[in-house]
């Protein structure tokens, strides 16, 4: 159900990942970073490159950097889960993506700068 590469919406052929296409992105399941606060059962994806997520991220997230997810799919989750990214605009175009794959993604509005703006804690890896 689940093989393959993952197009990203939004790509445009022969240029950069993640380029936008148009500003439109489709419907989604979204939290807010205070929900996802709440949410202990279910994993996190953050999708942000390794560097970034390296400088810190959301405790227990698990770092799935969007310019390779398509060759990562068998690592996802079974069931739901929820994914970050820095501001929210990455993660909502992957959630777009798995969606539409038969993922049961959601998507952290606000994304880690939000998370941090209202002063929760992060973890980097240890040295």
């Amino acid at each position: 159900m689940h093989s393959g590469g993952l197009a990203l919406p939004g790509r445009i052929q022969g240029g950069a990942p993640g380029s936008l296409a148009s500003g439109r992105i489709g419907s989604r399941k979204t939290i807010t970073v205070a929900q996802l606060a709440e949410r202990t059962e279910t994993p996190l994806i953050d999708v942000r490159e390794r560097s970034e997520f390296a400088s810190g991220h959301v405790p227990g997230a698990v770092n799935l950097p969007m310019s390779e997810i398509g060759d990562l799919l068998h690592e996802l989750p079974d069931g739901a889960f929820d994914v970050i990214c820095q501001l929210g605009g990455r993660s909502a175009r992957v959630v777009e993506a798995l969606e539409a794959r038969g993922y049961d993604a959601t998507n952290v509005e606000g994304g880690t700068a939000e998370w941090i703006a209202e002063g929760r804690a992060i973890e980097t890896p240890a040295s």
